[in-house]
């Protein structure tokens, strides 16, 4: 500053100010300054969040497995008892064909057996048969009834047939044939031993599913 320039601030009662000089300047701070450095500490926070995080996606993970694993369980058990239900099922008709079998059997015999006394009788000349051919008829009724129940719709058609030759055989009685009588008497013996054969035979699965 000149002396001229001073003594005129002198005058005005100003006191000059100082030029700043480019050391004295203030420092002008960065824009962007730089991030500091995590602590250990904070890096261990990070690491247990993360572990946490990790550990609650096992545990997600194994509860669904976990309940997967157990409606799996529902599906089978349910799938068990209908099996064990259809087993039941299955088992108690099997049950019931064989007591029907073994039924009709004793019916048949028991009307064979008549049907023998009614042939030994008219063998003899004796007509007074008529307790015996009614016997004999009613028990192969039983028979008929128990093999349609039965679903042996083959024993049924023969024990049907021989029913039939008995009635034939009572006519023939009734005129005092006693030759076409006991002929009828044979023919339906032959239907009761193929109806026999066919009782003997203990159900198989196509019965006990019927």
């Amino acid at each position: 500053m000149s002396l001229l320039a001073l003594s005129l601030t002198l005058l005005l009662g100003q006191t000059p100010s100082p030029t700043a000089t480019p050391q004295e300047a203030p420092l002008v701070e960065p824009a962007a300054q730089q991030e500091q450095a995590p602590t250990l500490e904070e890096l261990e926070r990070t690491a247990r969040e993360l572990e946490v995080k990790q550990l609650r996606a096992q545990v997600e993970l194994l509860q669904a497995e976990l309940e997967a694993q157990q409606s799996q369980q529902q599906e089978d058990q349910a799938r068990l008892q209908t099996m064990e239900q259809r087993e039941a099922v299955v088992s108690a008709r099997a049950q019931a064909l064989e007591q029907l079998r073994q039924q009709r059997v004793e019916s048949l015999n028991s009307g064979y057996q008549w049907m023998i006394t009614t042939d030994q009788l008219l063998e003899e000349g004796d007509f007074s048969v008529g307790p015996a051919i009614t016997s004999a008829r009613q028990d192969l009724s039983d028979a008929l009834a128990n093999a349609v129940q039965s679903g042996q719709g083959d024993a049924a058609r023969f024990i049907g047939r021989a029913i039939d030759r008995i009635g034939f055989a009572e006519e023939a009685v009734e005129h005092r044939d006693t030759i076409t009588a006991r002929q009828h008497l044979q023919n339906a013996g032959y239907e009761l031993r193929l109806a026999w054969r066919l009782s003997i035979q203990r159900s198989g699965a196509t019965l006990v599913n019927q």
